[in-house]
């Protein structure tokens, strides 16, 4: 696999991410509101921030059911697309904004940070300075949702390889592990022209991301391994932390 850039995340959101991503469909995010609804008790007239919001489909959800929510993400193309979807009355402000320098001086009721959205960066610094946005942005005692993959799932099920076809574009997905980072290189073919992209995030264990949020004055109250709320375990695909900021 070809190295690596190590700002891929600014180039990879566009709509050949659309495309990939295609899959990940409205009842996913139903399952995991529902999740977050079971388990939150939220305030009269909450405000949300769904950061990494990608094409909003969190975030307007949320919204038809009532809820005051800004979706930020750094990618234009994906704002672009997530107003678009949530056009027809929903009420979503949504900004662009890199997640290590929020751009607002109000507190939220709740944040939530999904699909692996964390672990971009080449430091553990910046990647720690993601969670002290977090609690900056956040209300005493206010709610995050925050969902990563679990590293001893990606180990066990990597898929070195995967091809498909998606309308007349063919993607291959390649993968490995490197180091501490689990690294993807996105191949799109058309008859006519030939793009790639590159992922890589960095592998961190349950306990580094439990030291990792303490370190940022947040506190752990439920840790769950997928999105109908299984109890986390080692080989459960996901790791979903409900918590709270402490002030």
């Amino acid at each position: 696999m070809d190295v690596v850039p190590q700002h891929w995340y600014k180039t990879w959101f566009g709509n050949e991410y659309l495309t990939v991503y295609a899959h990940r469909d409205e009842n996913e995010a139903q399952t995991l509101i529902n999740l977050l609804r079971s388990n939150i008790s939220l305030s009269d007239n909450p405000t949300i921030i769904d950061l990494c919001c990608g094409q909003g489909r969190h975030a307007i959800h949320l919204a038809d059911m009532g809820y005051h929510v800004i979706g930020v993400d750094l990618s234009r193309t994906l704002l672009e697309a997530a107003k678009y979807h949530g056009k027809g009355g929903t009420s979503v402000t949504f900004v662009q904004a890199d997640m290590r320098l929020l751009p607002f001086q109000k507190k939220f009721d709740l944040l939530l940070n999904l699909f692996t959205s964390f672990g971009y960066f080449e430091s553990d610094q910046q990647n720690l300075n993601v969670f002290m946005e977090f609690h900056k942005v956040l209300k005493k005692n206010a709610w995050f949702v925050f969902d990563y993959m679990n590293t001893d799932h990606v180990k066990e099920t990597l898929v070195p390889c995967q091809e498909e076809q998606v309308d007349d574009t063919v993607i291959t997905q390649q993968r490995k592990i490197e180091k501490d980072r689990v690294q993807k290189k996105i191949t799109l073919k058309t008859k006519k022209q030939k793009a790639v992209f590159y992922e890589s995030v960095k592998m961190y264990r349950p306990d580094t991301i439990y030291s990792m949020l303490k370190t940022a004055g947040l506190r752990i109250k439920n840790v769950f391994g997928d999105y109908n709320g299984s109890t986390f375990e080692k080989k459960s695909p996901r790791l979903i932390i409900f918590g709270q900021s402490i002030g």
